[in-house]
C-alpha cells in the first residue's frame, strides 16, 4: 500500500438518510425498514433510522450553564433525626429539602412529625432557611405548612423574603390518590387564592400551586397521559387564579410541574422536553407572553425494586442523567432502598452523590439542552407532544382535570394504561433486572432505619379562623395561631369543611409487586418448611443442548422463589427420574433442544408424572411435539413471551400455597 497517496474522503462518513436506509434494506434481504419500528405506550414509535436536525435550536430549558437544583426527601418522624439527616444532606451538596408529612400522598415511609414551631424549630436548627431551596409535600396540609415554616423561619431572623418555596398546594393529587378531598373545589379554589395573597404579601419567592404529573404516572400513566394531565393540572390552577386581583401575565409565575423520570432513559429526556413545547403552546393559546415553567422531576417510585435493590441505583442514575439533560429545574432522586423503608446515610449519600457526580463531574449542566438536534430525540419530543396535546384537549372536552376525574375518565384511561405495562411485565418484554429477571434468591439484606411514631393522636383544639380570600386573611389568621401556640392538627380541625369530592382512586404502584409478592410468599414457605418450594430441572441430552433453556428455566422460576439446581448432566433416564423423586419436588420442567425433544421429552414426561411430579412444563415452544405431549400430562411451556406469573402462581397451587389472599403492594 502506498502510504503517501491516499485518497481521502473529502467529508467524514457522508451519508444521507436514503444511503443509510439503502444500507439498512439490504442487511433485511428485502423486508420492509418499518418492519423495524418499536411500539411504545400510547400508540407511539420508535423507528430504527431518524434524520439528524442540524438545524433545530435548542429549547429554553434551564438557564444556560446553571445547574439542576439536587432536592432531598425529608420525612423521618423523629424531629432530631430528621434534622441531622438534613444537616448531612445540605452539607454533603443538596440544594434544597422536601419537607414531607403524613398527609401527603407520596409519604412511602415514615412522614416528618412536625405539627408545632418549636418543632419546626428543632427540624431547621443549624439549616440556613435563606440559603436552600423548600419544596413542600404536605396533602391537606400545604398552607398551613408553609405557614409554620415562614414563622420558624423569622423566630430564626429569616425575614419570609428570603424564602424560596416550590410546589406547596395541590389537591388534585390528593383527590387522585386517595379518591377523596374534604372539601368542595370551590371551597378549595379559594384556599388556592388565599395562599397565593399570603405569599404575595409576605414577598415569599418560588411557584405556590403544583401540578402533579407523578401521581398519574405512579398509578400506571403512561407518558402522553402524564403529560396531557399535567398540562390540564397547570391550566386548572391558573383559571383558579383569574378571580384573583392578579394581572394575567402574572398567572403562570405560580404554577410549576413536577414530572416522574425513569429508567427509560431517551423516553424521559423527551418526556422533559415535550413538557417545554406544551407548556409554550399553552401560553400562546391563552394569549399569555413566553416565560419559562419551573419544572421539577423525581425518579420514578413506579421502578423501584425491593428485590436486589441495589440495581435501583443503576436505575436512578440513568433517571436523574436524563432528567438534567431534559433539563429539569430541580431532580430528587429516591434513596436505592425506598420501598423497603426509610433509607439510611448510605443510601441518602448515594442519592445525593449520584447528582453530584452528574453534574460536576461529568459537566451536564454546561451545555443548554445538549440533546438538540439529534433526530431521535426531536422527532420524538414532537411526536410525544402532539399526542400529549391531543389528549390534553379530549380532557379539556370532558369537562376539564375535574370533570374528567370525577367522571371516571381519568381512571379509565391510566388503569388501561397500567394493565398494558403490567402485561408486558408479566411476559418478560419489559425486564426488571433482579426481581423479574436474573433474580438472586441469596441477597442479603439491606439497612433501613426503623422509626417509633407516636400511636397516640393529639386531641385537637378548635380555633377560630376566617374565611379564605384573595387577600390571605385565613392562612395570616393560621400563622397567628401557631406563633401563639396551636399545631397543625389544631389548624386542620377548625377549618371549616364545605362539601366534599370523590372519584375512582388511582393508588400509587410499583411494576415490580407482583412478583414481589410470589417473593415473599416463597419467604414464608421456607421458614415453615425450611427451604424454598423447589423446580426439578429435568435435563435431557448433551450440556450443549440443555444449557440455554435450562438457564432460562432456573432464572424463570426464580423470579418467584423457586430454587433449582440449575441444571445437572444425567447419564440416562433412570438416574434424571430417580434424581427427580430424591429432590422432593413437586415441579419440573424439561430442558433441552427441540432435536432432544423429538427424541426424549415423551418419554421423560410419562415417567416424571409416573414418578409423582404434580406439574410438569417443559422450556421452548416445540410445535410439532406440543399436541402430543399436552396429550400425555403436559401441564405448560415457558418461553420468552410467556406469560410469568401466570406459571409462577400455578406452581404455589401445586406446593400447597395458596394466593387468595394477595393484594397489590406499593
Amino acid at each position: 500500500m502506498d502510504m503517501q497517496n491516499i485518497d481521502f474522503p473529502s467529508n467524514f462518513l457522508e451519508a444521507s438518510q436514503s444511503d443509510w436506509e439503502a444500507s439498512a434494506l439490504r442487511a433485511l434481504k428485502g423486508a420492509a425498514l418499518d418492519g423495524l419500528n418499536t411500539p411504545i405506550a400510547g400508540g407511539l414509535e420508535i423507528k430504527p433510522l431518524y434524520q439528524g436536525h442540524t438545524d433545530s435550536a435548542p429549547l429554553q430549558l434551564r438557564e444556560c450553564a446553571r445547574p439542576w437544583k439536587i432536592i432531598q426527601r425529608s420525612d423521618h418522624p423523629a424531629i432530631s433525626q430528621a434534622n441531622a439527616q438534613m444537616l448531612e444532606d445540605l452539607e454533603g451538596g443538596a440544594d434544597g429539602v422536601e419537607l414531607v408529612l403524613p398527609a401527603s400522598p407520596r409519604v412511602f415511609a415514615g412522614g416528618l412529625s412536625v405539627q408545632r414551631i418549636e418543632g419546626m424549630m428543632k427540624l431547621l436548627d443549624g439549616v440556613k432557611p435563606d440559603l436552600i431551596d423548600f419544596r413542600l409535600d404536605c396533602g391537606y396540609e400545604g398552607s398551613a405548612t408553609l405557614a409554620l415554616l415562614v414563622e420558624t423561619c423569622k423566630r430564626m431572623g429569616v425575614d419570609a423574603d428570603q424564602l424560596t418555596v416550590q410546589g406547596v398546594f395541590d389537591p388534585l393529587a390528593v383527590f387522585v390518590n386517595s379518591g377523596h378531598v374534604r372539601n368542595s373545589f370551590e371551597r378549595l379554589a379559594l384556599r388556592a387564592q388565599d395562599l397565593v395573597g399570603y405569599a404575595r404579601n409576605n414577598g415569599i419567592q418560588g411557584t405556590l400551586l403544583r401540578a402533579d404529573g407523578r401521581c398519574y404516572h405512579d398509578a400506571g400513566a403512561n407518558s402522553i397521559q402524564e403529560l396531557g394531565l399535567t398540562l390540564a393540572s397547570l391550566l386548572y390552577h391558573m383559571r383558579t387564579l383569574e378571580a384573583v386581583n392578579l394581572p394575567a401575565e402574572d398567572l403562570p409565575k405560580y404554577v410549576s410541574a413536577s414530572l416522574s423520570a425513569s429508567a427509560d432513559q431517551f423516553g424521559t429526556i423527551v418526556k422533559a422536553r415535550a413538557m417545554r413545547h406544551l407548556w409554550a403552546r399553552l401560553l400562546d393559546a391563552a394569549q399569555l407572553p413566553a416565560q419559562p415553567l419551573h419544572l421539577h422531576m423525581e425518579t420514578s417510585w413506579r421502578m423501584m425494586t425491593k428485590r436486589d435493590p441495589w440495581v435501583n441505583m443503576l436505575r436512578t442514575t440513568v433517571a436523574a442523567f436524563a432528567a438534567g439533560i431534559g433539563g429539569a429545574d430541580s431532580v430528587a432522586v429516591l434513596p436505592f432502598t425506598s420501598p423497603l423503608g426509610l433509607p439510611n446515610s448510605f443510601a441518602r449519600r448515594v442519592a445525593r452523590n449520584t447528582q453530584l457526580i452528574l453534574s460536576e463531574e461529568s459537566n451536564l449542566t454546561q451545555v443548554s439542552d445538549p440533546a438538540a438536534g439529534s433526530g431521535l430525540v426531536e422527532e420524538r419530543t414532537q411526536e410525544l407532544a402532539n399526542a400529549a396535546w391531543t389528549y390534553f384537549q379530549k380532557i379539556e372536552q370532558d369537562g376539564g382535570i375535574l370533570g374528567a376525574l370525577t367522571s371516571g375518565a381519568v381512571y379509565a384511561d391510566v388503569t388501561a394504561a397500567k394493565q398494558e405495562e403490567d402485561k408486558l411485565v408479566a411476559t418478560g418484554r419489559h425486564p426488571l433486572t433482579g426481581t423479574s429477571a436474573f433474580p438472586n434468591l441469596g441477597e442479603l439484606d439491606v439497612e433501613v432505619l426503623k422509626a417509633d411514631t407516636d400511636e397516640i393522636g393529639e386531641i385537637a383544639t378548635r380555633i377560630e379562623l376566617p374565611e379564605p380570600n384573595s387577600d390571605g386573611q385565613l392562612i395570616e389568621a393560621v400563622a397567628k395561631a401557631l406563633v401563639n401556640g396551636a399545631g397543625l392538627v389544631d389548624i386542620q380541625a377548625s377549618r371549616q369543611q364545605v362539601g366534599s369530592n370523590e372519584c375512582q382512586k388511582l393508588p400509587l404502584t410499583r411494576l415490580a409487586a407482583p412478583f414481589e409478592i410470589l417473593r415473599d410468599k416463597a419467604d414464608s414457605f421456607k421458614e415453615a418448611q425450611g427451604a424454598l418450594p423447589q423446580v426439578f430441572l429435568a435435563t435431557l441430552g448433551p450440556v450443549a443442548q440443555y444449557t440455554a433453556r435450562s438457564t432460562f428455566a432456573s432464572n424463570f422460576y426464580a423470579a418467584g422463589g423457586f430454587a433449582s439446581d440449575g441444571g445437572k448432566l444425567f447419564e440416562n433416564i433412570d438416574e434424571l427420574v430417580s434424581c427427580f423423586q430424591i429432590s422432593g419436588a413437586k415441579v419440573a420442567c424439561i430442558c433441552s433442544s427441540d432435536k432432544v425433544y423429538a427424541e426424549q421429552a415423551l418419554d421423560v414426561l410419562k415417567r416424571l408424572k409416573t414418578a409423582g411430579a404434580e406439574r410438569v412444563t417443559l422450556a421452548g415452544r416445540p410445535k410439532d411435539l406440543l399436541a402430543d405431549l399436552v396429550e400425555n400430562g403436559l401441564d405448560g411451556t415457558i418461553y420468552q413471551g410467556c406469560d410469568m406469573l401466570v406459571e409462577l402462581k400455578a406452581c404455589f397451587e401445586v406446593v400447597g400455597v395458596s394466593l387468595s389472599d394477595q393484594v397489590e403492594a406499593i
